[in-house]
Order: structure tokens, then sequence, then C-alpha cells
């Protein structure tokens, strides 16, 4: 299919590299009688970029593949051409007045003799019949004849009559409507008619191209305007095939390097330059090392055309878009182009989530698959919380904040795809500050409202310097650091968990032996000095007893069997299940929304079954547990008093311990946008580091104020937020892979998963239904996908691949591998030293600046590695003047 223009840079592909059209040609040829001579001509071949032929079945296409061509037969299309009939700009409409016109110039320039001219006009308008995926192979014929038999006698005396299709029989056409769903709506068709007639006393051709493109239902299988057509007759006892001449003309008007020529070229010897031109890049495979047979399919093509296009981009000067990262020298000069930046698009931060249905359902699929996962985070890390600040903070407060901070930020931030949530390295913050207010006796909360109210200030201050700039020396290399040890720690989070459920609920061996155990005992408290135990009969829990105001004593209390085994069959099965939709995405089976629509919802199936399993099971699986009253963890009111202090030099001395916490906050903050923000993910709408940054100060008072958990971008949440909302090109030709196109950039999915946490403290019940073990499995996933990305973790695992079976990344096409093993040698090492103080706590308050270690340990590596090999393994780091400068611009 071609689209139409004459403008050269109308005509593009579209794969992974750049946006094209795609060109579909029909050859009709002539082919053997059938025995009920019901369709003479029959569809043989077509292209959408790729070569499709019609099965020996005749009831389907063959796989998309690139057509093997022969030379013989591209010489002969370039005589063809030359020394046949050329019609440029012709202004035919129908197709019978093409025809016409054709009949008359093979007759004016003698290629036709006057006695056959009528005959061979006839044969044109025979009925031309199309591949079906019905059982009986094809469709209908598009244009009936009215005679019985297309059989014409030696002296031309019967012959079937010429009718245009009426209205009626055009409306009973049945296209391809699925495939016409796929293709760009300018795209307009080219067809070949092949074949041998003895009405012909050599071969004669014709080249017509159309002024204007025009719908000929007769001839073309879907409903679309042809362009070009191309028609080659020959005598029955020509020996020459010529399918193989349409088929490289089909192969030359596919190829966006020579098609231009077709469209501009004024007489048949141009349109040979392009066939030479052709020739001369085309690659020959000798004759009996790749059979005829043997199809050379899009899908290997594609990998081939991935590796060139990887060595290709691995050998230019990679430069690194700076937008939102220049030093404008102007007191909040960054903010202010942010706000310009982005208050552009603001409106249609909404007005994208609802553009059609399937945007909707991607966006409300996304919303529920955050909601679920940030609230199993919030709640898990609120437990953890609260018992490490003796309830100072607990659940409720962090679900607390994360609906406020969600909330907030996904309506003012500038860059909305990062989830606020709670994150390890605040935590253990927030637990050393507890210990140290605890060592000195300072009231916890009062002394924290003065750390957040610094660490605002500080905040605010680097915001109105412009110091988000220093993000542009955040590398790929700290970048796959940070977003790997953030991935490892869901996993061993998760882990973790399920070990944790293991301990408190082992596997029994011997269940006959707890049966032989005393019943449940209820100890109850008389009075002051006496105490009575109260035996409670056929009960196995302590459910009861707690009822009862007691204390439930007995190995029988606690026993409940099976729960780990059942717990590690949801945990495995909710991921399962949603990686199991992640395969099938790209997989043959269903139709294509079928599979979108279960990918953009495999988180909440995956919950969903594994609770109504849970629920039909009946076993009892450790749950989430939300706070039934809106009350603070501890006994307090929801506003704290920064005055409650032991002495007002408190409140200064809290600036120290908020520089660290403002390193903390800025470094997981900015880190996950810059990594959110990656040219990978083809994001359109631009960034937003500082007033990301002023949106994160003013939540930081607001929590100080009401004793509420800090709140960051999490990594692993971000990511996997942006996976869920990829978008694919609706239209690709048969035979390519899905062309990732963007992300739907919107607010709508982060706003409504946040405004679902803060419901969720009104559906306790509801939630509790959750097993905590199915969001542990998806915490699993997303810890795993994150992991899949890194470039990283690939050439750890080159470490452990022949060089034979190494992928062709790019940066092995440039780099010697033993050099991307020292670079990646020492990346492990760093990472190690990351991890050994994140797990260390005596000194895990220094992981903020460890992070600051990381960017300046890859500034060293350009004396280790050589400019191209830096380039090729990591970002370019950008110069002052390029930080400076780039504002002007």
């Amino acid at each position: 299919m071609l689209k139409e223009g004459a403008q050269e840079e109308n005509v593009n592909f579209i794969d992974n590299r750049r946006h094209c059209s795609h060109k579909r040609k029909g050859i009709f040829g002539e082919t053997e009688k059938n025995e009920q001579q019901s369709c003479p001509y029959l569809f043989c071949e077509l292209w959408i970029k790729y070569e499709e032929t019609v099965a020996a079945s005749r009831a389907r296409w063959s796989k998309p593949h690139i057509p093997l061509l022969n030379q013989h037969s591209l010489h002969s299309l370039k005589i063809h051409l030359t020394k046949g009939i050329f019609l440029p700009n012709c202004e035919a409409i129908t197709f019978n007045d093409v025809i016409e016109i054709i009949i008359n110039e093979w007759k004016k320039n003698n290629l036709l003799e006057s006695p056959n001219d009528r005959m061979v006009k006839d044969l044109f308008v025979f009925p031309k019949c199309h591949v079906s995926s019905k059982p009986l192979g094809f469709r209908n014929c598009m244009q009936p004849l009215k005679s019985d038999s297309y059989e014409f006698d030696h002296h031309g005396e019967e012959y079937p009559s010429i009718e245009p299709l009426s209205k009626s029989e055009q409306k009973s056409i049945v296209y391809n409507k699925t495939l016409h769903e796929k293709l760009p709506s300018d795209t307009c068709a080219a067809v070949m008619f092949v074949g041998k007639s003895r009405f012909v006393n050599k071969p004669v051709s014709a080249f017509v191209r159309l002024k204007l493109a025009s719908h000929m239902p007769s001839v073309c299988e879907m409903n679309l305007p042809v362009s070009y057509i191309f028609v080659l007759l020959a005598p029955e006892y020509h020996v020459n095939d010529l399918a193989h001449v349409g088929r490289c003309l089909a192969s030359l008007l596919t190829d966006p390097a020579y098609v231009k020529h077709f469209r501009t070229a004024n007489s048949g010897n141009e349109l040979a330059e392009s066939i030479d031109a052709f020739m001369e890049k085309a690659l020959i495979i000798p004759p009996n090392k790749w059979p005829y047979e043997v199809k050379l399919h899009a899908e290997k093509v594609q990998l081939i055309d991935e590796i060139s296009n990887n060595r290709k981009d691995s050998n230019e000067n990679h430069k690194e878009d700076l937008e939102g990262l220049c030093y404008t020298g102007r007191i909040f000069g960054g903010l202010v182009d942010d706000v310009k930046r982005r208050l552009w698009f603001y409106k249609d931060d909404f007005m994208d989530a609802f553009v059609d249905f399937s945007a909707m359902s991607q966006v409300l699929a996304s919303a529920m698959f955050i909601f679920l996962t940030n609230l199993a985070n919030i709640i898990i890390f609120g437990a953890v919380m609260g018992h490490m600040l003796d309830n100072q903070m607990g659940v409720i407060e962090c679900i607390l904040s994360g609906c406020i901070s969600g909330i907030a930020f996904s309506l003012l931030s500038g860059q909305p795809l990062n989830i606020l949530s709670a994150t390890g390295p605040v935590l253990i913050f927030e637990s050393l500050f507890y210990k140290l207010c605890s060592m000195w006796g300072w009231n916890f909360l009062a002394s924290r409202g003065w750390l957040s109210f610094w660490s605002s200030v500080i905040i605010l201050l680097f915001v109105a310097t412009d110091g988000s700039f220093l993000v542009a020396y955040i590398t790929r290399f700290t970048e796959d650091l940070f977003a790997t040890l953030i991935a490892i720690i869901f996993i061993v989070e998760s882990v973790q968990s399920m070990v944790k459920i293991a301990v408190e609920n082992p596997i029994t061996y011997e269940p006959d032996e707890i049966f032989k155990q005393p019943p449940c005992q209820c100890i109850m408290q008389r009075g002051t000095n006496e105490t009575t135990i109260h035996v409670v009969q056929n009960i196995t829990s302590k459910g009861e007893c707690n009822l009862l105001g007691g204390v439930p004593e007995g190995i029988r209390c606690n026993f409940h069997p099976d729960v780990f085994l059942f717990s590690f069959v949801l945990f495995i099965s909710a991921f399962l299940i949603m990686f199991g939709f992640k395969l099938l995405k790209n997989s043959n089976l269903f139709p294509k929304r079928i599979r979108e629509l279960l990918t953009n919802f495999s988180a909440l199936i995956s919950i969903a079954v594994t609770t109504m399993v849970k629920e039909f099971v009946g076993l009892k699986v450790p749950e989430l547990v939300v706070p039934s009253k809106f009350q603070p963890s501890f006994e307090r009111s929801w506003y704290v008093d920064w005055t409650n202090v032991q002495h007002w030099w408190i409140g200064l001395i809290c600036f120290v311990p908020a520089i660290l916490l403002t390193i903390l906050l800025v470094m997981d903050q900015q880190i996950t946008a810059v990594i959110i923000n990656r040219k990978e993910n083809k994001l359109k709408k631009g960034y937003g580091y500082h007033l990301d940054l002023l949106v994160i100060s003013v939540l930081m008072l607001i929590c100080g104020l009401f004793g509420l958990p800090f709140f960051v971008a999490s990594t692993v949440l971000s990511i996997g937020h942006v996976q869920s909302l990829r978008m694919e090109s609706p239209s690709r030709a048969p035979g390519d892979k899905p062309i990732f196109t963007g992300i739907r950039e919107q607010r709508v999915s982060s706003f409504l998963a946040h405004l679902l946490i803060g419901i969720s403290l009104f559906l306790t019940m509801l939630v509790q239904m959750v097993p905590l073990p199915a969001l542990l499995g998806v915490f699993l996933y997303l810890g795993i996908s994150c992991m899949e990305d890194q470039q990283f973790v690939h050439r750890i695992l080159l470490f452990f691949s022949p060089v034979k079976h190494q992928p062709e990344f790019a940066f092995l096409q440039s780099v010697p591998l033993l050099r991307v093993h020292f670079y990646t040698a020492i990346q492990i090492a760093a990472f190690l030293l990351l991890c050994i103080v994140k797990y260390t706590k005596e000194i895990s308050m220094l992981f903020p600046l460890m992070l600051f270690f990381m960017v300046l340990l890859r500034k060293l590596l350009g004396r280790l590695f050589t400019v191209r090999e830096l380039r090729a393994l990591d970002d370019q780091l950008p110069t002052w003047s390029e930080l400076t400068g780039c504002h002007s611009h």
C-alpha cells in the first residue's frame, strides 16, 4: 500500500527506527483453470511491506517474508518498463477507463493487433477472486459476468459483456476490515496483472500512475484507492515466469528508497535507472545455499535490522537531551521554565486519558495496578514503621500520607508519571532519627516537625538556585545501580515476607502429634493476685479467648494447617498470572484487543483470582490489615505542636540531620525522575525536575505538621506505572513487531490510584479480603520486570554466556568484551558497596552520600575508559558550557 502524495517525506515505513507508511501491492495472476472455470483471475500474492503468498489450499495467506528475487526477472522488468507503455499522471477514474487507455496505447504503438483488442480488453474484466478465511477458500467473484462461459472462439465472436459494478454490488463486497484498521488513513494500493494469453503475439506491458488515486472495487481486495496499475501479458508459449517480474516490481514499490522514483519519473528510462540502483544495493544468495522454498520470515529480518541499527547507533555521537536541566542563572529560573512547559499540556494531561475506549481502559487498569501495589507497599512499610517507631506513626498515617501526597503530586507535579510511596531509605532514616530522639529525650514528633521544616527550606533553596541542573551528571551508570538496588529490595522483601509466614506457620510434618496436645487454654486474670485457668473446649484458635479478655496458651491455639504451603501457592500464582499475561501480549493467541485488555488488567485479575481461590479454599492466610478507625496510631491529635520541645535550640540542631534527609529525598526523587524521563520512553510533554521538588518541599511541611511519613518517588512503582501505560502503533504491516510509540502521559491514573488509597480507609472489609502472599507475588513480578530492562543486568549475564551465544548488544560492536567485563566489574563493586551501606544499620545513614559517591565514581571512569567506550556503555557527561548554553536555545 502506498501513501498518497508526491512529496518524498510522505513515504516512510513504520518500524523501530522511524515512522513509515505501509505499502500494499496486489498481484493478480492468471492461474491454471479450475474445474468450474468460475474465477479466471485469482489473487495470488500481496505486499504490505513484506510479501505474502496464497497457500496451496487457497484458504489462507503465508507468513510475511522477504521476497527472494530472480536477477533475470529484474532485467526483464527493466526491459518492460523501458520498452512498454508508461502513462504518468493518468486522469482515468475507473478500471475500465484505465484498460481502455492502455489498449489504445498498445494499438497506437503497434503492440497489439486490431482483431484482438476487444478480446484483450474483455480479458481484464473477468471476475477476480480474493482469499477468504472461509472454508471455501475464496470469496465470491467481485464482478459477475453475464455470459456463462469465459472461453473465446477463434474468431472472437463470443465474449462477455463489460459492465461496471452497480452501487448495490459494490456494497455487497466484503473487504478485509481487520487489516484495513491497521493501516494509515491515507493508504492507497498498487495492483499488478500478469499472465499469458493467446490474444497477444509478443509480450506487452503498461505501467500507469494515476493522477488522482481512485477506488476500484473490482480489482482491489480492500476498500482503498488505487494509485498504480501494472499490466504484463505474454503469449502462451512464453517461457519466462511472469509472476517473478511482478514480484520484482512490488519489491521496488515497497522500498522507501526507490518508490520515490516511481512517483516522480516522467519516462520508462528513469524507472530503469531506479532498477539499476536497486540491483547495485541488492545482495545475491548463491543458488545452492538457500532453497527457494525456504522463506526468509519477517521476524528474522527485523532482528537483523535491529542489530544493524544498533551498530549504527553505537557509532553516532550521543548527546543527551538537557531539557529542564539547564542552569538559567536566574532565581527560580528553572522553576518558571518548568511551569511554562507543563502548563501548556495541563489540559491534555486529563483529556488524553479519555480519547477513546482503549485509552480509558488502559488508564483505569493502570490506576488499579498502582492502587493495589502502592497500597500493599504502604501497609507493609506502615507495619514496619509502627514497630520501629513504637507506633508514633503507623499504617493509618502511611495511608493518609499516601493519599494526600499522591493526589497533590499527580495534580501539581512536573512529571505525574512518578509514583510517591514509602521507600526503604526514608524508613531507615526515620528509625535512626527516632533512636536519637529517644536517646536524648526529645519529643519525636515535634522534633520531626522542625526536621521537615528545615528540609523544606533547603529543598526550596535548591529549587531557587536551579540546583536540579546537577541531575544532568546522573548517567546510566548511577541510574542502573539505583534501579537495580531498588528492584533487588522489592524481590528480597517479598521473599523475606514469605519466609516470615513460614516461620509463623511452619509446615506440619506430623499433624497427629498436634492433636495429641492439650486443647487451647485461655488464661483468665481475676483480681490482682488470683489467677485461674479456664480451659476452652473445641477451640483451635485464639479468637474466642481474646473475646473473653484472656490470654490464649497452647500449641493448638495457633495451629492452622497448610497455611504456608497455601500462601506459597497464592504467591507463585499471582506472579505467574502477571508474567503469563505479559507473554500473552506478544503472542498470537486471541485478538489484539483482547490481549491488550487482559494485559492491562493483569494485576487486578491476578489479585481477584487469588482472592477468590483463598475464599473458596477457606484457609486462614495473612491478609492486608487496614485500621478500622480513622485515628492516629498513637494517642495524640492529628496536629503536631512544633513548640512542644524540651529546649528551644532543638529546632536549630535539627538543621544538621535535615541536610542528610534533603540529600536522600532529592537523590531518590531525581534519580527516579531521570529513569522515567529516559529517551527510550519517548516522552513528549517535557520534564519538570524543579517543579517536582517544589511540590515535595510543600508536602514536607504538610507531613511534618500532621505527623505523617515523608513520601518520595518510588523507582519500582514508577517504572511499573510507565510500563502499564506503553502505547503501540495501531497501524503496522503484517509480520512487523509491535511498534512502541511512547507513553500515555496523563495525570488521571495516578490521581485515581491515590484517591482509591484514601477511600480504602472506608472499605476495610473489602481490602482485608486480599491475601498478602498474592501482593507479595506482584512485588516479585515488579522487581523482576524492573531488572529486565537494566543494561547492568544484561552485562552481568555476559559473564556466563559463551561469545557465540551472546546477544548483539550495541556496546559489544564498539567495545572489546574484556573492557565490557572490566566496566561491569567496577559497577558490581559499586553495587555491593551500596548494598553494604544500605543493610548495615550502623552506617545506613550514609546511604544518601553514597549516591553522590557513585556520581563522582562515574566522573573518574573517564580516566580508565576512552570517550568512545563510555559513549557506548553509558551516557555522555555534559559540559558546563552545554548546561549554561542550552537555555538560550
